[in-house]
């Protein structure tokens, strides 16, 4: 288009501008003055109204024919949105990095591949973070023992690179906690300066898979990290039982589910399933903490084992869901059946922190027939049912009806806080023009300030999000506003990724300590970013499950 032609010169202009200033001990405040009089009115004719806003606003602290010298800090710290929103145009317009045919599709992940890394000294951290980022691996990094604990039990990571030194918790007590709560065979690596005989051994007593030490090779680090999630996924694979509950796992269940099937092609033979999700769950573990949680779960396994039919077959589905089928069932029976059993457990007390309390449980209930003869249709349908008796008020069962069937659509919504308008323009646009499949739905939504965002009733239960947050900001800059999110909304529900322009320790230090998920240093390459985006909404999604 003939305006990014323009676009490209005038970035261009204001680039040479600022390199010959650097070549100065001073700037006249009057260069600055004509500098942004020229600016304002260039870019507000050629499409860029954002710009000319900015220009606009730093012309009023201004004075024409001042002859005030600026000294080199002080001008750039004055001109850094200008600075900022030239590196981002530059970085995504003029390079060409926002082709619609180039847009990728958001996707579910078969597999959660999220290594998290949590280690004090953020400048290692984020050498780790960059190396295996670079191969298309997708790294949290946590940097105290306290968050590392949090992103476990939110995120679930399949690798998990701990020191032994941290400010606040001892690696080795982080190891303990771990292998109380873990799942889906979580695999812990210990890294550490001090490889003594007896820190080694320690990690392997305490059940970590590896112990390396520092300094480490890149290459050999990468090809560990492939080695051992192609054997976590073989692990997998391998194991029909569920870690925590001993329950049957999800891949078993699909291999029961085929053989009822072919039975019920070759004779007729009927069964219903339920899919049983334990309501609450997340309040139990805020206030009783995962350790209790998870003997919610077991308990709750307990319970429906010891009063399900000796025929029924009960199975982890995943988090707080189970299902349960019944061979030789009709769905009137099964109904039956979960009212009994969501009787028996709401009866029955558990406790926490020397308090009793009771759980429920809602079910949704599906019928085999010729329409719905694949494990998936068959999920799906009692999937369906289910989210009704979760949205209608929850402690109760419902069986799935064509009448009743219910879109039941993921949804997330990634909302972009930051001050400069082209970014954000640039950013909400290439998101909308992303290609999304039938089963999910995403909604794109901009802030100017961190204000505005937080008096805008923005969280909708039954969403996922991602905030990419602005770090500077006019009013209440990022890190007020990430504060206020996390007061609210953990990583489970509410991804937060800082934008920064600064690349200082103590600066990425204070983001992961105040509860940001990733970091991402300005200017930025958004085909780049929206890469991370996807994996996080992956990840999201897999949590949703």
């Amino acid at each position: 288009m003939l305006n990014d032609k323009y676009k490209i010169m005038m970035c261009d202009r204001i680039t040479e501008t600022i390199q010959n200033w650097e070549q100065q001990n001073t700037v006249e405040e009057q260069e600055i003055y004509t500098f942004l009089h020229n600016l304002k009115g260039t870019a507000g004719s050629i499409g860029m109204e954002g710009l000319s806003e900015i220009a606009a606003t730093k012309l009023e602290q201004l004075e024409e024919k001042s002859s005030k010298r600026w000294e080199k800090e002080n001008w750039k710290a004055f001109l850094f949105q200008i600075e900022e929103t030239v590196s981002f145009f530059e970085k995504n317009v003029k390079r060409g990095q926002t082709e619609e045919n180039d847009l990728p599709f958001i996707k579910r992940s078969k597999q959660n591949n999220f290594i998290l890394v949590i280690d004090d000294d953020i400048v290692f951290a984020s050498y780790i973070k960059n190396i295996l980022e670079s191969k298309g691996f997708m790294v949290i990094v946590a940097h105290n023992g306290k968050r590392g604990l949090e992103l476990i039990y939110e995120l679930n990571p399949a690798l998990v690179f701990l020191d032994i030194k941290l400010p606040d918790i001892n690696g080795f007590s982080i190891l303990e906690n771990i292998n109380k709560i873990k799942s889906n065979h979580m695999f812990v690596t210990i890294m550490s300066v001090d490889d003594s005989k007896g820190n080694r051994a320690k990690a392997y007593d305490l059940g970590a898979l590896d112990f390396i030490k520092k300094p480490l090779d890149a290459d050999i680090l990468i090809s560990y990290v492939r080695n051992r999630l192609v054997f976590k996924q073989a692990l997998e694979l391998s194991i029909m039982t569920d870690e925590l509950t001993q329950l049957y796992n999800r891949k078993y269940m699909n291999t029961q589910l085929e053989f009822l099937m072919e039975q019920f092609e070759k004779r007729g033979e009927q069964f219903s399933i339920a899919i049983a999700d334990i309501d609450f769950f997340k309040n139990i573990n805020d206030t009783y903490g995962h350790i209790v949680g998870d003997e919610v779960l077991k308990g709750f396994s307990n319970l429906i084992m010891s009063a399900k039919r000796e025929e029924d077959i009960l199975f982890r589905f995943g988090g707080e869901e189970f299902v349960l089928v019944m061979p030789n069932t009709s769905k009137n029976t099964a109904f039956s059946i979960m009212e009994r059993l969501r009787t028996i457990v709401g009866k029955q007390p558990f406790k926490g922190n020397e308090q009793s309390f009771n759980i429920t449980f809602s079910s949704g209930i599906a019928e085999i027939n010729h329409q719905n003869k694949h494990p998936k249709a068959l999920i799906e349908q009692a999937d369906q049912a289910l989210y009704k008796a979760k949205t209608s008020g929850r402690n109760q069962t419902v069986l799935f009806t064509k009448e009743e069937q219910i879109s039941k659509k993921q949804k997330l919504k990634l909302i972009v806080i930051d001050d400069v308008a082209i970014i954000r323009n640039l950013v909400t646009n290439y998101f909308n023009k992303l290609h999304v499949p039938e089963e999910f739905t995403m909604e794109v939504a901009a802030f100017e300030n961190g204000v505005k965002f937080l008096e805008s009733n923005w969280y909708e239960k039954n969403t996922k999000y991602i905030i990419l947050l602005d770090g500077m900001m006019p009013q209440m800059d990022g890190m007020n506003v990430l504060k206020k999110i996390r007061k609210e909304y953990s990583s489970n529900d509410v991804i937060v990724s800082m934008l920064t322009g600064r690349n200082d320790e103590e600066y990425v230090l204070e983001a992961l300590a105040n509860g940001a998920d990733d970091f991402i240093v300005k200017p930025f390459n958004i085909a780049d970013v929206t890469n991370r985006m996807l994996q996080l909404a992956n990840q999201l999604f897999l949590k949703a499950r």
